[in-house]
């Protein structure tokens, strides 16, 4: 179908590229395999680029994407400080975002390394490490942007019962506002932080 898709693409509207907006677009690697596959063995000629989690990728399917077209790939790192990723539930570790950042690196594949500011937990110093690691890991391309809870999640009942939520103005929930104050670091100081980093 996704195949189809791009044909049809290709032949009314003349797309040469593809971005893929699904979170971890190879969660289920035999498929995005058959789809590599496919691509290469019918010459498609299309570039693409998609979202994924360093622990759902590895350097013989990067591999295969790179043949089949894709030029950048966008993981979700969030944060380098090990007990943030415990409180978001993010299982990866740093070791595998470097790893997987070489590799990808190696087979010509660009990286885009996303990041968030903002989480429960979050200091000055988590951050400041967050940045140090981002500059140490030098991705292609570097996002980060304000965590931002949104309604009919976890975090956001959780911010909400404690009374953290700063604003239900939902044109705010734009991931670069401050829609939740936290004990542990004051609106301004995250602004600043922010600020920062995309300067770094």
């Amino acid at each position: 179908n996704i195949i189809n898709e791009i044909k049809l693409l290709q032949k009314n509207y003349g797309i040469k590229e593809i971005s893929f907006y699904d979170d971890t677009f190879t969660l289920f690697k035999k498929v995005v395999d058959e789809f590599c596959n496919i691509i290469t063995k019918e010459k498609i000629d299309i570039t693409w680029s998609c979202f994924t989690r360093v622990d759902h990728i590895e350097e013989n399917l990067l591999s295969k994407m790179k043949k089949a077209g894709c030029h950048l790939i966008l993981f979700g790192v969030e944060t380098a400080d090990k007990q943030i990723m415990k409180n978001i539930n993010k299982n990866i570790s740093l070791d595998q975002v470097i790893k997987v950042v070489k590799a990808a690196r190696k087979i010509g594949i660009e990286t885009r390394a996303s990041f968030l500011f903002g989480n429960p937990g979050e200091t000055k110093e988590t951050i400041k490490k967050t940045i140090d690691f981002a500059i140490k890991l030098d991705p292609d391309e570097v996002q980060f942007n304000i965590t931002t809870v949104y309604p009919g999640t976890e975090m956001y009942n959780w911010a909400n019962e404690k009374g953290y939520i700063l604003t239900k103005d939902w044109n705010k929930y734009n991931m670069s506002e401050i829609v939740m104050e936290l004990p542990t670091i004051k609106p301004e100081e995250l602004k600043e932080y922010y600020s920062l980093a995309h300067r770094k």
